[in-house]
């Protein structure tokens, strides 16, 4: 067998382990709305997956922040990659992703105290307005995804009574202890002694923790005050 017949039978095994999904045509999609707006980024892009026994594979990924997978698109399939747990890292936009348990989160600063985001959402019924002008949760589907069982085949387009919530979560590595936190309060907590050092430059650089490139700059200046 020829090393080249040897590379595209891992690639094929490889995707044989991942599950089928089924996702709404994006070609055509005109609007300024995000077609899939419980995806990450409004496209997929080829990215490169760095697998933990050195393998490196090329795909075409977006990230579900809802169900919290990657996604995997190829001649207009989509599937799921089933087994996060031996990837090592994905590129994806320029970015780095990394598992953590059955999900991924973002690399934002590698160092003594490293930085990630857990890139989340969830799935909420949109407010219909009553008679007096009050708004109020109108009924959703009792599942926005349907689930058949067997080959596990999904369907993710989302009902006109259906939008997504923002629920990210950012997280804290020092050492082999991984913390999270979302508001600037827990986040000083987590580094007792030096919280004027960093309230006050959160104060001055008018650092926004939910923003991702402040959340770099903070990350870098705790890597260079916090020993």
């Amino acid at each position: 067998m020829t090393k080249n017949t040897i590379s595209v039978t891992i690639t094929r095994f490889w995707l044989l382990s991942l599950m089928t999904i089924i996702l709404p045509d994006l070609h055509g999609q005109t609007g300024t709305e995000r077609p899939l707006p419980q995806f990450l980024f409004p496209e997929f892009t080829k990215s490169i997956i760095k697998m933990k026994d050195g393998r490196r594979l090329t795909a075409t990924l977006n990230y579900n922040m809802v169900d919290e997978e990657m996604v995997f698109q190829q001649n207009k399939t989509y599937m799921v990659l089933d087994k996060p747990e031996e990837t090592d890292t994905v590129y994806l936009q320029n970015r780095q992703f990394i598992p953590v348990d059955k999900t991924f989160y973002e690399v934002l600063v590698k160092g003594n105290i490293s930085f990630f985001i857990q890139h989340k959402s969830r799935y909420a019924p949109v407010s219909g307005t009553t008679a007096y002008g009050m708004k109020s949760p109108t009924l959703g589907p009792s599942s926005v995804l349907t689930m058949r069982s067997g080959n596990q085949i999904r369907s993710v387009d989302l009902p006109d009574n259906v939008t997504v919530s923002p629920a990210t979560v950012y997280w804290v590595k020092t050492g082999n202890e991984m913390q999270k936190f979302t508001t600037e309060k827990q986040f000083l907590k987590l580094f007792p002694g030096s919280e004027d050092d960093l309230r006050n430059f959160i104060k001055e650089s008018k650092i926004d923790l939910k923003s991702r490139e402040d959340l770099i700059k903070l990350g870098n200046f705790c890597n260079e005050v916090i020993r």
